[in-house]
């Protein structure tokens, strides 16, 4: 029998198909702008497919419908290899605990002249918006799209000067930070040294006497035996361990890609995290939900992952 070629899971719906099928010439368009990186190119696909007609985006969605066909064949297969699940990569320090961002860090500007804009707009958009009867993330964030691209070039400047300033501060209020973190680390030393060398000069402890039960007991035994050595009790039975993490067996489904636009503006909102969860579960997943109302049904939700899906 011939090997069955292996064919990967379509994953992010239309939009993927156009990223995939474009992504050279968006990587090209990004690094002429002065940019690299995948969020880069992420961000310029995610400009060019809201410039798509809806006709335009015909082809891609059928691509994605074919994409999913044939995945599904090659599960029914006698071919089919399961894919290995790649490993998470490790957020916890040197404790084996999950590392805390510290409260009193400075937090880092994102979202460029584009960031400063929309938060500056937003309340004006969300009232042009409502005045309209419509409601939610997905016409605001239409809106401030639009209004960017007809700003011109020049009216651009004040809002990129401002975030290249912000982006000054939060390098001044890091750096400082972390000067203030470093003078406290040898501190706290001395304060844990003193206790550890405390715990480790514990006195011995006096060995239990035996209580009149168990005397009893260990006689009735040695007197069984007739030679007057008592029997060892059996070694205790070896106790259950807990399943580690992630041994269930179930592999986690690959989530929806999700435009570095909607995601900026979820972090605004404490809710990035929350939204790249419920873009993970296989039900939406499933049903390629919009991100920008996944988005909005957290918002209403209160950052519950479950009661928004």
């Amino acid at each position: 029998m011939a090997d069955t070629q292996v064919v990967k899971r379509a994953a992010g719906g239309a939009f993927g198909q156009f990223l995939n099928a474009n992504r050279k010439a968006l990587s090209e368009k990004a690094c002429q702008e002065g940019l690299k990186g995948v969020a880069a190119v992420s961000k310029a696909a995610s400009q060019a497919w809201k410039e798509l007609s809806d006709a335009d985006k015909v082809p891609y969605e059928a691509k994605f419908k074919e994409a999913q066909a044939a995945y599904e064949a090659y599960k029914k297969s006698d071919g089919f290899v399961a894919p290995v699940k790649k490993e998470k990569k490790n957020k916890k320090g040197k404790d084996g605990k999950k590392q805390k961002k510290d409260p009193e860090a400075p937090k880092k500007p994102v979202g460029g002249a584009y960031g400063i804009f929309s938060a500056e707009k937003r309340a004006d958009f969300t009232k042009a918006v409502e005045a309209k009867g419509e409601k939610g993330f997905g016409p605001v964030a239409k809106m401030t799209s639009e209004t960017w691209k007809a700003v011109s070039a020049e009216e651009k400047k004040p809002y990129e000067e401002r975030f290249a300033k912000a982006q000054e501060e939060y390098k001044v209020a890091l750096a400082a930070f972390k000067e203030k973190k470093a003078a406290e680390e040898p501190k706290k030393e001395e304060q844990a040294t003193p206790s550890k060398a405390r715990a480790g000069k514990k006195a011995p402890k006096a060995p239990k006497e035996a209580s009149p039960k168990k005397r009893g007991r260990k006689a009735a035994v040695a007197a069984a035996d007739g030679d007057g050595t008592p029997q060892k009790s059996a070694a205790p039975a070896a106790k259950r361990g807990r399943k580690p993490a992630g041994a269930s067996g179930k592999e986690e489904a690959a989530g929806l890609v999700l435009p570095e636009e909607l995601l900026l503006a979820a972090e605004e909102e404490n809710l990035r995290t929350a939204l790249e969860n419920l873009a993970k579960r296989p039900d939406i997943v499933e049903k390629n939900c919009d991100g920008a109302k996944m988005l909005d049904a957290l918002k209403q939700a209160g950052g519950l992952v479950n009661k928004a899906k």
